[in-house]
């Protein structure tokens, strides 16, 4: 018996999603006709009441300017290491460096043009001499030789880091959380706040300020040479005997070797020391009430003779010295009193028995390292010798320990980008933004700068392939309704043409339909050559379609 309709089981069916990659290219121009824009935004470093004065994009043109930073600061940045499951977070925890200063500018891409995200690694921009691309990690750089990710240490071994990140929320010690301070400080001192780096070391600042660095654009510390630093508790990994090999770096401004301070005073002004000071819970006082609030508090007292570092500055000459107890090793380089707007970054480094000192590109100064234990149970002070004296006076930004040497290669790639990081920005795939967060390229998708871009990438599409298997058994579909095969060539006519009455005749099938419970036509399958039927076996056609 002939059949016209014939229901699928589940087992016929079978839905298999895959996904396929569109390339999309925009300019400028064609970016915003397809439902894309790009835009600037800003901390607000003057009270969120005043609703004037933004100094990044224009109000009359953007008044959500600084909605907007705060928003992708909520969203994706703000506390990203510390509350990593509560943002927007598509990629590994290590691999997605997210550093927000106090302007971005914005790229949101046309959504359908993303599917359900970018496809990593597909992103590039250029604008001007400059081409960014994504490292498929969720992270821009650019794309020079000397930049790749590939030329920069990992950041597995960068053990501190203080930029610091959020020293632009504090330019103006008169404005708190948007919020005018009544009682304005001179300088800012915080207790327990932490380092930029994945090992979350809690440092305390006492009496500095904040400034951008006139070259580099970033946030620097300020001390004043009187009573500022930066202590950070002792920790074991910065205790470096002599088979460990390491690297300090850090950009400073107005060094402090300027007429001004008295370069030719011969007092030494550390910038960096693990040396003097330590903090200690001392033991109980049996006339002392152990419960007396403070009994059990840290107490500052002299440390161990031997350190690993100590970096000072002193007349014309920044020294890079080690002691362990007995033997003093250190290397030393001379400044000219025409520095005092040095902007160099200086990498100091101990690889194997040498001590080194780099300016930039330029390994200045070397020599042998004799030292031995020269661990101690020291805090890290910035700014001073122990927090108690030799103070320095003049700026710092993006400090950084390796516990490794850095070799050539890595020292060069942090001059050549003008930070301790390949990044640039940011790409967050499943939602179609791309952030430039680097002070030194915020010309970059700037809608003040005339100049046009372009941009290309994939968009991953969600694709589904349903396939049906069209299950034909020996006694079925054994007639045709082809109007060829009647004597009056039309379909209304019932009788057969006398050549289709025989028993070799067997029909052909060219064409096979997908109809829904109401005998719609949903998919039309048409075989390339026509397949004679046969009652003498089942035959199946597979349909396959992509929705």
């Amino acid at each position: 018996m002939s059949t016209v309709y014939k229901k699928f089981s589940k087992s016929d069916v079978s839905i298999t999603p895959f996904t396929a990659h569109k390339q999309s290219t925009f300019n400028s121009a064609s970016l915003s006709n397809k439902g894309g824009s790009f835009y600037s935004a800003s901390f607000p470093t003057v009270a969120y009441k005043n609703g004037s004065n933004f100094e990044w994009a224009n109000s009359d043109s953007d008044p959500n300017n600084h909605k907007k930073f705060l928003q992708l600061d909520h969203l994706f940045y703000r506390n990203a290491k510390l509350e990593y499951h509560n943002k927007f977070s598509t990629v590994k925890y290590f691999d997605h460096f997210r550093e927000l200063y106090d302007k971005v500018n914005i790229l949101s891409l046309p959504y359908k043009t993303i599917g359900y995200k970018i496809k990593p690694g597909s992103f590039s921009l250029t604008q001007g001499s400059n081409t960014f691309k994504d490292d498929s990690k969720g992270n821009l750089y650019l794309d020079t030789t000397d930049t790749l990710p590939s030329k920069f240490a990992d950041e597995k071994f960068k053990i501190f880091n203080l930029t610091p990140l959020n020293g632009y929320k504090h330019y103006d010690l008169s404005i708190e959380d948007g919020k005018e301070v009544i009682n304005v400080p001179t300088s800012y001192s915080k207790k327990g706040l932490l380092d930029d780096s994945f090992l979350f070391n809690e440092i305390e600042y006492k009496n500095v300020t904040f400034q951008q660095h006139p070259t580099y654009k970033i946030p620097s510390i300020v001390f004043n040479g009187e009573d500022s630093t930066v202590v950070s508790p002792h920790n074991s990994r910065l205790n470096f005997n002599s088979d460990d090999d390491f690297t300090i770096t850090f950009k400073p401004f107005g060094i402090g070797w300027n007429l001004s301070q008295g370069v030719n005073d011969n007092k030494k002004r550390y910038l960096l020391s693990k040396s003097t000071t330590k903090t200690v819970i001392q033991s109980p006082n049996l006339s002392n009430n152990t419960i007396t609030t403070g009994s059990s508090q840290g107490v500052d007292v002299e440390a161990e003779p031997q350190f690993p570092f100590e970096i000072y500055h002193q007349s014309q000459s920044l020294y890079f010295k080690r002691f362990d107890g007995n033997v003093t090793s250190e290397v030393n380089i001379n400044i000219s009193q025409d520095a005092a707007n040095n902007t160099s970054m200086y990498s100091f480094v101990k690889s194997g028995s040498n001590l080194e000192i780099w300016s930039n590109y330029t390994k200045i100064s070397s020599s042998i390292d004799i030292t031995t234990q020269t661990q101690n149970k020291a805090n890290l002070y910035i700014g001073s010798k122990g927090g108690t004296n030799n103070f320095w006076t003049g700026s710092i930004s993006d400090i950084a320990i390796y516990n490794k040497a850095l070799n050539t290669t890595e020292i060069n790639a942090n001059v050549n980008i003008n930070s301790l990081k390949p990044y640039v920005g940011n790409v967050f795939y499943n939602n179609g933004l791309v952030a430039i967060t680097h002070p030194n390229y915020q010309s970059i998708l700037s809608p003040a700068n005339s100049d046009d871009f372009s941009l290309q990438y994939q968009g991953t599409h969600l694709i589904y392939e349903n396939e049906y298997q069209c299950m034909a058994e020996q006694h079925e579909f054994d007639v045709t309704l082809n109007p060829s095969a009647r004597k009056i060539k039309s379909k209304d006519s019932e009788d057969l043409a006398n050549f289709a009455t025989g028993s070799n005749f067997k029909p052909y099938v060219t064409t096979i339909g997908l109809y829904n419970d109401d005998g719609e036509l949903l998919v039309t399958g048409k075989l390339g050559q026509a397949i004679r039927m046969t009652d003498e076996a089942d035959t199946t056609y597979v349909v396959r379609f992509d929705t």
